[in-house]
């Protein structure tokens, strides 16, 4: 049975040629850890999480399984693939680490960082968008050509490359997982960047899921109606009150256009009564 290819079928399907020499296994050799450097198109930042004290654990216990994937550089090799695992086997205490050696090009280096990290790591949403940026501004691949590489539709790469316009407040709250990449866009569907905050601030403070935020946006962005009060019916207003102090009960005008009603409001039958003779004895003046 053929050896199972670790970076997968997206790495495949993007450097044929470059995966394919990585099964020629006289190409693998051994190198001091000092010789590498980091990949300088790494979208990811922080390896401080629980995997990577995990795999760290693993290598000292059991060294580094698989190969890193490095290119030559003036100084030495610099990583293609396999950041993780030389940050590990240095915290481990490694002195040599295999090494892969593969020709490719800055973009394919680049890309092949951000494949690696999607389907084995998962960046944060930040770091996604900052990987996504690099490949359009650096390389000018197009949202379309990303997507068809990772596997995402065209608009995921175009919201999650928007998340970089948020303020830095809110980037920070999505790196800590304060909020989710949810929020994150939800938020992102308002303007103004103070409004932008407003959402934030209250999300955290009232713990709002994404429906909940989604909901609050659009009862901010549709205008409250404002009771429109012309000078007729301030006029009707002030007839309403006249006319209930001299009958001593509420009475209601109501009036559209040239036409309307006069209603007026009684308790009792004793209260009729008394309104009736009220009504039958007023004079025209």
């Amino acid at each position: 049975m053929p050896p199972k290819q670790s970076l997968g079928r997206g790495m495949e399907a993007m450097f044929p040629d470059l995966l394919a020499e990585m099964d020629d296994r006289p190409h693998l050799i051994s190198c001091g850890i000092e010789e590498i450097t980091p990949n300088r198109f790494q979208p990811r930042k922080d390896f401080r999480d629980r995997e990577q004290k995990e795999l760290v654990a693993s290598i000292r216990k059991s060294g580094i399984i698989q190969p890193i994937v490095v290119r030559k550089d003036d100084s030495g090799y610099e990583i293609i693939a396999g950041e993780r695992r030389w940050r590990a086997a240095q915290e481990a205490g490694l002195k040599d680490v295999p090494i892969v050696i593969r020709n490719a090009s800055d973009a394919e280096a680049a890309e092949l960082s951000l494949i690696e990290n999607l389907q084995r790591e998962g960046l944060n949403p930040l770091e996604e968008a900052n990987a996504y940026q690099t490949l359009v501004e650096t390389f000018g691949q197009t949202h379309e050509s990303i997507a068809a590489k990772i596997g995402k539709d065209r608009s995921t790469v175009a919201n999650t490359i928007r998340l970089l316009k948020l303020p830095g407040k809110i980037q920070q709250a999505l790196i800590e997982k304060k909020i989710t990449a949810g929020h994150a866009r939800a938020i992102l569907s308002v303007d103004a960047a103070a409004e932008q905050t407003v959402v934030f601030e209250t999300i955290v403070a009232k713990d709002l899921n994404v429906r909940e935020t989604e909901k609050l946006i659009q009862a901010l962005k549709t205008p409250k109606k404002e009771k429109k009060t012309s000078k007729r019916e301030l006029y009707l207003d002030d007839l309403e009150k006249r006319l209930s102090n001299i009958f001593l009960t509420k009475i209601q005008i109501k009036k559209k256009e040239k036409k309307g009603m006069i209603e007026i409001r009684f308790s009792s039958t004793e209260e009729l009564g008394r309104l009736v003779e009220l009504l039958l004895n007023v004079s025209p003046e």
